[in-house]
């Protein structure tokens, strides 16, 4: 069982009705799937389909990731920062690891922006493996895996084109962190 960070681009119309009623996030985590959300409030308030492809995952290199763009283990500013912190929490769902967070147009583009003008030689100034299994970095893979930085590479391109796309179509950012069985974490 690992712990993937996962992302969503979502209308402004659309975050709205998430912070109207929180119980909609399951509808944003399984779109297809019936779950959760057939228990919401009397009034059916739904989400509006997305006209893209809306989800992403950073699998288990979300911390790495994070630390790689902050510089911080569990904290940072923001935008740099905004796979751990920032955002408004959506209600109190715990959708895995406590709930998802919310980030406005707004911030999606200034995270957008930030994430262009990284290049893998800033990242890799702070990829240290040695300092990441010091530190804990989730997850506890760094030394002895000449794979390691190629692989925070991979996702960090996968980061920067979702969030270039999401910018680009005028969306909002969800961001929450789930348990991820074995089997499904390809």
């Amino acid at each position: 069982m690992g712990v993937h960070l996962k992302l969503a681009a979502i209308s402004e119309t659309n975050i709205e009705q998430l912070l109207e009623n929180p119980r909609l996030i399951w509808k944003v985590i399984f779109p297809t799937e019936i779950h959760q959300a057939a228990q919401l409030s009397p009034a059916r308030i739904d989400l509006l389909p997305e006209q893209f492809p809306i989800h992403e995952t950073l699998g288990e290199y979300w911390h790495a990731l994070h630390y790689l763009l902050s510089g911080q283990v569990w904290s940072g500013i923001m935008p740099e920062a905004f796979l751990l912190d920032g955002g408004s929490f959506i209600g109190s769902v715990d959708v895995g690891y406590g709930p998802a967070r919310i980030f406005d147009i707004d911030e999606t583009k200034a995270i957008a922006a930030m994430l262009a003008r990284k290049q893998p030689a800033d990242l890799a100034e702070l990829f240290n493996p040695l300092r990441m299994v010091d530190v804990d970095i989730y997850p506890q893979i760094w030394d002895n895996n000449p794979e390691a930085f190629d692989n925070c590479l991979h996702y960090f391109k996968k980061l920067q084109h979702f969030m270039r796309h999401a910018a680009e179509n005028e969306r909002g950012l969800v961001v929450y962190l789930t348990k991820v069985a074995d089997a499904e974490q390809q």
